[in-house]
């Protein structure tokens, strides 16, 4: 049986035939323009009725005209037109009726503007708009302030800690004091133990050029390295307290080290006198620029330098036989050295003084960026009984505590590891080199131990030469 198209499918087909489309396209523009008309006629009947306007509703300038009739209670009959009035001449009650007049219902009024309105509006405006740019700027100076205290919480629980000192100084013997009080610290904000690295690889690395690194010590990529893998930040919450040491000696290495030092140990310095070392500009940046080390690090931790003192003939004995070095050669090396770091100390206290940050010395909160350790007030031998030398060692630890910023100097482990060297430095030296090595003395006089790195400190602070 074949299928019939049902009658709105054959309409649909109708209209999308091609006479389909003519004829509603007819259609259309009929319907619009009896539209068009009906709506010309509306136009001319308004207009008509404006033109019946009493002259006075429009004869001033200064009116708005927001409504041409008047409707009475019903809201059907129109009223005579009112005469415009300006909003000075009316009172108007909160429920909107005329003061003169008891006509109800919803009336609109002409108006006109009032000059001191817009000013007081301008000035609330104004008003307005000076508040909320005082709400941004303190917000803006509140968000400055959190990123700063944020970054500073972040730089105090980073330290890092170098123990200078010319070769012979006998860091062997005091860096394990030092890090076993660091390992005994326990923060008291989180309970949490320090986390101490002595000599990182990547510090080392960085600073001195070690570990084939090529890359300059300023370079940023390589700061970076060093900080986020020493002093990581952390999604825990607990800000752990990170201290690295560094004990690098002045000079380090040696003429035909492996390492692979920047600036290597060079053999014209034993040739040369105390002032031509501490000139030179290899010398300045061996093992590293201690200035530069300053200023790159000092911006991402707090960095502060102990310097450690021995008397000036055992720091010669100490290495008198070793790299087959002359002991007089070697005399001018150690002294341009020391005159090296003087000089860097001094800058450091300028630092000081120009910051305001005076520290232990000048009673400031904040801390002090160096201070001293003298090697010869550890020694027992320079004691008359053990009670002595372990009360002296006990303050060596209290000022220390003090000078770091940690919160306990008691320590019973520190000096477990130190032993005392039993070399007598005259029998070591010889009697030549002893004479040649006390005249040189005589040129470090007053210039080393430069005491006043530290000033006027405890007792076991003053050093002796």
């Amino acid at each position: 049986m074949d299928h019939v198209p049902s009658t709105s499918a054959r309409f649909a087909s109708a209209l999308l035939s091609p006479w389909g489309k003519v004829i509603a396209a007819l259609v259309c523009l009929k319907v619009f323009t009896y539209t068009k008309i009906a709506y010309d006629q509306m136009d001319a009947e308004y207009s008509a009725s404006l033109s019946s306007t009493p002259p006075e509703m429009t004869s001033n300038p200064n009116v708005y005209n927001t409504n041409q009739l008047l409707y009475s209670n019903d809201g059907q009959n129109p009223l005579p037109p009112l005469q415009a009035y300006e909003t000075s001449s009316i009172n108007i009650d909160n429920n909107l009726n005329i003061d003169n007049g008891d006509t109800p219902g919803f009336v609109q009024f002409n108006t006109v503007p009032d000059a001191n309105e817009n000013n007081e509006e301008e000035a609330a405006n104004s008003a307005m708009q000076q508040s909320m740019d005082e709400i941004q700027q303190l917000q803006q100076k509140r968000q400055q302030q959190q990123q700063l205290t944020q970054e500073q919480l972040k730089k105090d629980n980073c330290q890092i800690i170098y123990i200078l000192g010319v070769e012979g100084a006998i860091h062997h013997g005091f860096t394990p004091i030092l890090e076993a009080l660091a390992k005994s610290q326990v923060d008291p904000n989180t309970g949490k133990h320090y986390e101490v690295t002595y000599a990182p690889k990547v510090l080392r690395s960085a600073l001195f050029g070690l570990y084939q690194e090529k890359r300059d010590m300023d370079d940023p990529t390589l700061i970076a390295k060093v900080f986020r893998e020493l002093c990581p930040e952390t999604d825990d919450g607990k800000n752990t307290k990170r201290i690295i040491i560094e004990d690098s000696s002045f000079p380090s290495g040696a003429m035909d080290d492996p390492r692979s030092y920047r600036i290597r140990r060079q053999a014209s310095w034993m040739t040369s006198t105390m002032e031509e070392v501490a000139n030179d500009e290899l010398a300045i940046n061996h093992p590293v620029n201690l200035k530069k080390f300053y200023e790159l690090y000092s911006q991402h931790a707090n960095v502060q330098f102990i310097l450690l003192n021995r008397p000036f003939l055992e720091t010669m004995a100490s290495h008198a036989n070793d790299w087959g070095e002359e002991v007089a050669g070697r005399s001018n090396m150690i002294r341009g050295f020391m005159l090296i770091l003087k000089r860097f100390l001094d800058h450091l206290r300028q630092e000081e003084e120009s910051n305001n940050s005076g520290g232990m010395r000048g009673g400031n909160k904040k801390k002090a960026l160096s201070t001293i350790v003298c090697a010869d007030k550890i020694m027992s031998k320079n004691y008359e009984s053990d009670y002595e030398a372990t009360m002296a060692r006990q303050h060596i630890l209290d000022y220390l505590t003090k000078f770091l910023g940690w919160p306990s100097s008691r320590c019973p482990e520190c000096y477990s590891t130190w032993k005392e060297s039993k070399k007598d430095p005259a029998k070591v030296l010889g009697e030549k080199n002893l004479g040649l090595m006390l005249n040189d003395m005589k040129e470090l006089e007053g210039m080393w131990p430069p005491l006043d790195v530290i000033g006027s400190g405890l007792p076991e602070q003053q050093c002796s030469l």
